[in-house]
């Protein structure tokens, strides 16, 4: 399975304290996508989804979000991840989608069985900010397909500018949605900076 990014630890992918996976590789390729260097799929890297599954299980979230990308462009890998995290955990299952819902529903039935939400439709750059929370442009549809996120669904929270800043080893990560002009619009590494060395004091005799 090819993956773009993963953050363990977020609050502004969805409800409460989740992980978020962005899945390598888009076919749809919305114009304005806010997440270019996910689209190529052969970037990102190789996971085993029963492995990245039980990474996922351990974590001390609510809930997991998948985002891309394009999730479904890896549909069997997918089934594999989704079918084995409800074997080890009771996290929430909210799916993004760029496909329209009629299209998630004929296309991948396989699928929807291991979801709680689905967000679906493609990215609208001339309908976008949406009023909605986490949600790209208004014509994306919300489903909820269990009771978990079901209250959610019917009152969804308005929208708000949001951002978080990851550390890590090699680089720093920025995701949420930020101010307008910005150049990291989704979950994108900044170099970290080198260190500013600060020469000690001059003496003066």
């Amino acid at each position: 399975m090819r993956i773009a990014d993963l953050i363990p630890l977020t609050e502004v992918e969805g409800p409460g304290t989740r992980a978020a996976l962005w899945v390598q590789g888009c076919s749809i390729r919305c114009p304005g996508c806010c997440n270019p260097a996910y689209l190529d799929p052969a970037g990102g890297r190789d996971r085993a989804p029963m492995a990245l599954a039980d990474e996922l299980a351990a974590l001390p979230v609510e809930g997991l979000t998948l985002l891309g990308g394009e999730p479904l462009d890896q549909a069997a890998d997918l089934l594999v991840l989704l079918q084995r995290l409800r074997e080890r955990s009771r996290l929430g299952i909210i799916l993004f989608t760029g496909h329209p819902w009629p299209t998630v529903q004929e296309r991948f039935p396989e699928i929807l069985p291991w979801c709680d939400l689905v967000k679906a439709g493609p990215f609208e750059a001339g309908r976008h900010p949406d009023s909605r929370r986490w949600i790209g442009s208004a014509n994306q549809t919300v489903h909820a397909l269990t009771g978990r996120y079901r209250s959610l669904a019917e009152s969804w929270p308005a929208a708000r500018r949001e951002i978080e800043i990851h550390l890590r080893a090699d680089d720093i990560v920025v995701n949420g949605t930020p101010l307008p002009g910005t150049p990291w619009p989704g979950a994108s590494p900044v170099p970290r900076p080198s260190p500013t060395v600060i020469p000690p004091p001059r003496r003066i005799p």
